[in-house]
């Protein structure tokens, strides 16, 4: 298995990882577009199910990708269909997946963006993705000035429903 560093081993710089190591992988340009963000979605979780990722967390890896691309789509290249959305991803079955989804925009600090539970911001009907993201995924890291992010989970294995 390639090297994985924990967070707290990398002392805030970014996980390595050998590409090499992971018999499955994806790479997609896309669009963007709805019927894109639909089809790296369709993609990825194709690949999910050969890697063997628990059915009880596949909604989990959907709503963490969606947002990851929606993110990218939206407030990254503006809706401009010319501009790009890359998506790669590494899976190794009953083990675990990388996806790394990047954009074409001026990036962004995550930590500038507030905190969706705060009172004031409990209504808006937006502003929830880095959190859900957070929430749903083993690990987050955000790259290349905000440009891209890498979602990592360990919820491959077996279960009955595969």
């Amino acid at each position: 298995m390639g090297l994985l560093k924990t967070a707290e081993a990398t002392n805030g710089r970014p996980w390595h990882f050998q590409r090499q190591d992971y018999s499955l992988r994806i790479r997609l340009s896309l669009p963007s577009t709805k019927p894109a963000l639909n089809r790296g979605v369709r993609h990825v979780l194709r690949m999910a199910r050969e890697c063997g990722y628990l059915t009880d967390h596949r909604a989990d890896l959907e709503i963490a990708l969606r947002e990851a691309l929606a993110n990218a789509m939206i407030h990254g290249n503006d809706l401009q269909r010319a501009k790009r959305v890359y998506l790669r991803c590494y899976g190794n079955p009953n083990s675990s997946m990388m996806i790394f989804v990047r954009d074409e925009g001026q990036g962004f600090n995550p930590d500038a963006v507030p905190d969706p539970r705060q009172t004031d911001r409990l209504f808006l009907e937006s502003g929830r993705g880095l959190l859900l993201m957070r929430e749903l995924m083993n690990h987050i890291e955000y790259r290349k000035g905000g440009r891209e992010v890498m979602l990592y989970t360990t919820r491959c294995g077996s279960d009955d429903a595969n």
